[in-house]
């Protein structure tokens, strides 16, 4: 029996635990919606490509002014608008129902998103008078050092648009899947960190961006493809979609190793910040230079003080010290920041 002589799936019959999650056994109607939303042929013309190019360079602008500014809430803005995951979970589609012709058509789509957005923010970065330090801001330095729980958190996103997509009553989860999952905002860090001459922190960046795009295709289609809409006699079969499971899984195994590399460096520098944190305090106590900043990186700490020069100088040297006494393997950098209070006399 084919799906298109079963009723719609809304409140229709529960066989499986994918009949469970959609709501109903999945038909033929149900594939047409769904791929009426992601698949832009369907529509037809060029207006969804229109859409897409004018969303995707105002979503870019938006994101690079908010990581060059350090705003959180306007790079969250440009999350919203961003229209990247549409192609992405189009290809995610298309390799459930095995359309080879739509998964190129879709990847190609996601290949010129990239490229728009690393070019558009690194001309932006290039014309800003503005110089970038990664490790001072906050919207970059999230983003250049993605470990497996990036990963984790990336594949229950990609799930959350699948269910989002293929049910109605949740459709408005949408957005708040898009500001949890991002994918313009490391591309922007990518161009930005390009134009200021940092490409191992861009390296990182596209890092975060291959890992959330591999898990919205691992998940999001995973979701899919068990709640059926990869059916015989519903979708498209043979060696494409095969293929192309095939070669996701190994990516997204490849992808692994270096955030599970990258994810065990950043726990073991936090580890060392925090040994040398505890150590300064002891030996600078309630005394007048003060700990501000303590940086690890791959076995060389930067241990930045406050404080008068003279009995700054003399906690400095302490602090570098009992940090050497305490951990001789790394290669500790104490730099004193001189504080004066000057006292200018009114009129």
């Amino acid at each position: 029996m084919h799906m298109d002589e079963r009723p719609p799936a809304r409140g229709g019959r529960v066989d499986t635990f994918g009949d469970l999650l959609h709501g109903g056994r999945v038909a033929s109607s149900d594939l047409d919606e769904i791929a009426d939303k992601l698949w832009f042929d369907r529509e037809g013309g060029r207006d969804p490509y229109v859409r897409f190019g004018v969303l995707l360079v105002l979503s870019v602008v938006i994101a690079t002014g908010g990581v060059m500014t350090d705003s959180t809430a306007t790079v969250v803005g440009a999350m919203i608008v961003a229209p990247l995951m549409t192609p992405i979970m189009a290809a995610a589609l298309a390799v459930v129902t095995g359309d080879g012709r739509r998964l190129a058509r879709s990847l190609l789509l996601v290949a010129v998103g990239v490229a728009t957005a690393v070019g558009l923010s690194f001309l932006l970065a290039l014309v800003s008078p503005l110089v970038i330090d990664a490790t001072a801001n906050g919207q970059i330095s999230g983003r250049i050092s993605p470990s497996l729980s990036d990963l984790i958190v990336a594949l229950a996103c990609g799930a959350a648009g699948a269910f989002a997509l293929s049910r109605r009553n949740v459709s408005d989860a949408l957005p708040g899947v898009a500001i949890a999952i991002s994918l313009v905002p490391p591309l922007c860090v990518v161009g930005v960190m390009l134009a200021n001459g940092d490409p191992s922190a861009s390296a990182g960046a596209m890092l975060l961006f291959t890992t959330n795009f591999l898990a919205i295709l691992v998940a999001g289609g995973g979701l899919l493809a068990i709640m059926g809409y990869g059916r015989p006699g519903l979708a498209l079969e043979g060696h494409h979609r095969r293929r192309a499971w095939t070669v996701i899984a190994v990516a997204t195994i490849v992808i692994a190793i270096p955030l599970a590399i990258t994810g065990r460096r950043v726990a073991q520098d936090s580890l060392i910040e925090y040994t040398i944190r505890s150590r300064a305090s002891e030996v600078l106590g309630d005394g007048p230079t003060e700990l501000t900043k303590v940086d690890a990186n791959g076995g060389v700490v930067k241990v930045t003080l406050e404080g008068p020069v003279g009995q700054g100088e003399t906690a400095a040297h302490d602090v570098a010290d009992r940090i050497h006494l305490a951990r001789p393997d790394l290669d500790v950098q104490v730099y004193l920041l001189d504080t004066r209070v000057v006292e200018i006399p009114g009129s």
